[in-house]
């Protein structure tokens, strides 16, 4: 089984979400696996999309997951080449999702295809799970964990540079409507707050707020933060607009659930006298973490210091991912990925292939530890 080959597959393969169309890349990976002694189904989300599940079972025992997801971002700019005609040379490989996360997808297949082909694992389940829609609204593990399936463990192949991530921020997005007399442009004085100003003030307020939350401390995550992302009023050359819309992205800590974070929104704005303001979610991601006491934790730790022969700590995973989803359903889980963020979602993406085999090397490593023998029980 080729890392390599099986990645260069993959990309030609245009998961880009959205459409989406991720079910086509979730056969190609059904047959693969299927045909190397996994069961295997398919998940269908409609309109071409589709999670791909897919087991070998050793009998009673523990469950190891391996998860990633098959879509990528959009490929725009001056990319040097087809974004999808993978082109290997200088020991990178290029091609939208490369990086982010095909790489880790397929460093995932090989160790499990070359663990059964070498009579493993001994006892319990391994789990293959890529599912669609990670990058707009997590439609896939959301379909996935509506059905309880359960478990114990799981590693996500995000690309960490290969290091243990063991905490990543979550996001809520919200719009934030501000109302204002509207009037006519030669008359900008005219009676009451404009939405304009009232905006240039809620600007004001959220970078206060981003003060406050300074004081917010994680043992790995940075604090959370909110950016603007978005500003709107217009509606003709010669109006002052009545109503300006804003989106704003709240980075939050791991435990801030989203009425907590639209409720820290509203009380700064309203404490700079903004308060005719309506709050939409657009979306919502909670934190995720597994504690750095965690047993599991530290054997993905000792099993990465052993493969690289140096030390390594739990770091923070930098941007949001599916970690979230799975503890909550009380799968403890790990982030661990070939490939570097600097590179997702770039022009020209690539990815080290001297980290894909060194993934392919952790993820068989990994098995062996949770499935092949009995050093680890479950820790409830």
């Amino acid at each position: 089984m080729d890392a390599l080959e099986l990645l260069k597959k993959m990309i030609t393969v245009n998961t880009v979400n959205p459409p989406g169309n991720e079910r086509a890349l979730a056969v190609l990976l059904f047959e693969l696996l299927e045909k190397n002694g996994f069961t295997c189904q398919l998940q269908e989300l409609g309109n071409g999309r589709a999670n791909l599940i897919a087991e070998f079972s050793a009998g009673p025992g523990l469950e190891l997951m391996l998860n990633g997801h098959l879509d990528v971002v959009p490929a725009p700019g001056p990319w040097s080449h087809d974004p999808f005609d993978p082109v290997a040379r200088e020991g990178r490989i290029y091609g939208r999702g490369a990086c982010d996360m095909k790489g880790g997808i397929a460093a995932m297949c090989t160790a499990a295809i070359r663990t059964v082909h070498r009579g493993g694992p001994k006892s319990g389940r391994l789990k293959l799970l890529f599912v669609a829609d990670e990058e707009c609204s997590n439609l896939g593990i959301r379909r996935y964990l509506s059905d309880d399936p359960g478990g114990d463990y799981a590693i996500i192949g995000e690309p960490t540079d290969m290091e243990i991530a063991a905490a990543h921020r979550g996001v809520s997005r919200d719009y934030i409507d501000i109302f204002g007399p509207a009037r006519h442009a030669a008359l900008p004085q005219g009676e009451g707050v404009s939405a304009i100003e009232k905006s240039a003030e809620a600007i004001e307020a959220i970078q206060k707020l981003n003060q406050k939350l300074e004081e917010y401390k994680h043992p790995l995550l940075p604090s959370p933060g909110i950016a603007i992302t978005m500003l709107k009023g217009y509606e003709k050359d010669n109006v002052v607009p009545g109503q300006v819309r804003m989106l704003t992205d709240f980075r939050i800590l791991p435990g801030m659930s989203q009425a907590e974070a639209e409720a820290f929104l509203k009380q700064g704005l309203c404490q700079a006298g903004i308060e005719e303001t309506q709050i939409t979610s657009h979306f919502f991601m909670p934190g995720g973490e597994l504690p750095l006491s965690d047993p599991f934790l530290k054997q993905m730790l000792e099993i990465r210091e052993r493969i690289s022969g140096r030390k390594h700590k739990a770091q923070a995973f930098d941007a949001s991912c599916e970690q979230c989803f799975l503890t909550e359903a009380g799968i403890k889980t790990v982030i661990c990925g070939p490939g570097s963020l600097l590179q997702a979602h770039t022009v020209d993406e690539y990815l080290e292939i001297g980290q894909l085999e060194t993934a392919v090397e952790f993820y068989e490593a990994a098995i062996a530890a949770i499935l092949g023998t009995e050093t680890l029980k479950k820790v409830v």
